[in-house]
């Protein structure tokens, strides 16, 4: 319960810090996408449901303010957390270099997903615009803010793992 309270206020928090203050951090017009880099850092820490899970709440949080239609947000963002919990069941969580790529192709995935979602289908077909100003320094931004951010997330999660640890009965 503590775990699920915990995520809650992490991804509650983060969804106030990126509407509200990371407009000022704005490059290009372009905000990090911390969500998808938090689902990311769960999925690989807690394995691909958790992740999934994290992922659809996030995302949902984000359809019911923002999004065009409710759902596109959560199930791109469920995706990634199911993705990248899945392949990395035995490696070493320490590793603050794997976040990197699997954050690149997620952010990337997701924001191919919106153009077509939300321009192509619209008749807006610019892409090599859209991949220029709003694809790749999104992915880009995305990948600088992830070593930061998987960091928190494995001192979070070390600590509620050595809170479970304690509170664990095993007899």
């Amino acid at each position: 319960m503590l775990r699920v309270s915990i995520m809650a206020f992490i991804l509650t928090v983060n969804f106030a810090l990126q509407t509200t203050l990371f407009k000022y951090i704005e490059i290009l017009g372009v905000k990090p996408d911390t969500a998808l880099v938090i689902v990311v850092s769960y999925g690989i820490l807690r394995g691909d449901v958790e992740g999934a899970l994290a992922g659809f709440l996030s995302g949902l949080l984000q359809d019911i303010y923002f999004g065009p239609c409710i759902g596109l947000y959560a199930l791109l963002q469920m995706l990634a957390g199911y993705f990248a919990g899945k392949p990395f069941k035995d490696f070493y969580k320490e590793n603050y270099l794997l976040p990197l790529p699997l954050c690149a192709g997620a952010a990337f995935a997701s924001q191919c997903a919106i153009y077509f979602a939300g321009f192509l289908f619209r008749g807006k077909l610019d892409l090599p615009f859209y991949f220029r100003m709003i694809m790749l320094p999104g992915s880009v931004y995305t990948i600088i803010v992830t070593i930061p951010v998987y960091a928190s997330m494995y001192w979070v999660n070390t600590k509620l793992e050595s809170a479970e640890k304690l509170n664990r009965k095993l007899f």
